[in-house]
């Protein structure tokens, strides 16, 4: 039922009646309030790692966490009933709240579990968000007054987030922070201006000049679909310093979740 609910989410502003309501729910779900989430690159390359960003980071959170479920299914793939990825790779959501969970749709998961889980998505090549989203306490039948920590992981063909963000006001886009420190850079000699990046970045920010790949920083929420769809390997997602682009990320999300199990860089290389 909420997979066939969830296809609503997808209707343009465009279409009468229905777009406007749609547009105005959708606005309204991604105050910064109600969202604050941010991509993780799974091909960004670090100085001094040598594991994925999102292992680095999820990894430590999931082993501190006190509780954490795994959806049964992803909600938009589902709507699609997708042919690129798996359907069954579903979110994971992370803290004390989840317990609420209904095992009709989600899996109390075990730590190796839910470890498990994240290596096969990023395996898979999904690309995952963390954050806090508001409206998943409604959506997963959680108490409206117990925030929890969503991850979800992500498909250019489906998700909703790609698909509408062109469509929300500058301050609903804004709700989809960049990550600080991380950068995008295009080997000119390497592109051979196919526009296979622009195809594919939802937010506008890849875009060809003089026959070459660029991408316009200010516009760009560092997904990583650019890097990862490239045949020519000529964009690179650099971090110089990961423990400061972690330590902004963590910091933002627990001032909104209240309650990360983990708050720092250091507290996650521990665990």
């Amino acid at each position: 039922m909420l997979a066939k609910i969830w296809k609503l989410a997808y209707i343009k502003p465009t279409v009468p009646v229905f777009g406007k309501l749609m547009y105005k729910i959708r606005v309204e779900a991604t105050t910064p309030e109600q969202l604050n989430i941010s991509y993780l690159p799974v091909n960004a390359q670090l100085q001094v790692e040598s594991l994925p960003l999102p292992i680095i980071i999820l990894e430590g959170i999931i082993r501190s966490s006190l509780h954490r479920i795994i959806t049964h299914r992803c909600t938009c793939r589902d709507a699609w009933k997708c042919k690129n990825f798996d359907l069954n790779i579903g979110c994971i959501h992370i803290g004390l709240p989840t317990a609420e969970e209904d095992i009709t749709v989600a899996h109390h998961a075990s730590v190796e579990e839910a470890i498990a889980h994240l290596h096969k998505a990023v395996g898979a090549g999904l690309v995952p968000f963390i954050g806090h989203v508001a409206a998943d306490n409604t959506i997963w039948n959680v108490s409206p007054d117990r925030p929890f920590t969503t991850v979800c992981f992500c498909c250019p063909c489906c998700c909703t987030n790609y698909d509408y963000y062109r469509y929300l006001p500058p301050s609903a886009q804004d709700s989809i922070h960049r990550l600080k420190g991380v950068t995008v850079t295009v080997d000119r000699d390497q592109c051979v201006g196919c526009g296979q990046c622009v195809k594919v970045c939802f937010t506008g920010a890849a875009g060809l000049l003089d026959g070459k790949s660029y991408c316009d920083e200010a516009l760009c929420k560092t997904c990583g679909l650019c890097a990862q769809n490239c045949p020519q390997k000529a964009i690179r997602i650099s971090v110089e310093d990961v423990e400061a682009t972690v330590n902004e990320l963590l910091g933002r999300i627990n001032n909104d979740v209240g309650g990360l199990p983990v708050t720092s860089y250091q507290e996650l290389r521990s665990n």
